[in-house]
């Protein structure tokens, strides 16, 4: 039997996020997609893997503190955001549980 754990299904989620490594965030962007682990930054501000950030996704029912460690980073020349993927992995280290309510009722439709 696989001792791996099932990974958490990425959905489409396009909201605007403030993060940065300091609190209050000092960089706005937008999610690309969102999981029970972590969500995707389309963004050319990127910062080392292994960076702990803190983020404030807003979303038409609220806004949401978590924190998140980068996994991955990739930047682009500014010709090319649109058509090549840029931005950072994120993985959560401390998520607000209405963040992850608001996950579960996007997968649910």
């Amino acid at each position: 039997m696989d001792d791996k754990a099932k990974p958490s299904k990425r959905i489409p989620f396009r909201y605007t996020i403030k993060y940065g490594p300091v609190n209050p965030p000092e960089f706005t962007s937008f999610v690309t997609n969102l999981s029970e682990t972590g969500l995707c930054i389309k963004t050319n501000k990127i910062f080392k893997p292994g960076t702990k950030l803190y983020m404030i996704i807003e979303l038409p029912g609220g806004v949401f503190n978590t924190e998140g460690v980068v996994i991955w980073a990739k930047a682009s020349p500014p010709a090319l955001v649109r058509h090549v993927r840029t931005g950072m992995g994120i993985k959560f280290t401390k998520t607000d549980p209405e963040l992850l309510k608001a996950y579960y009722a996007k997968k649910g439709d």
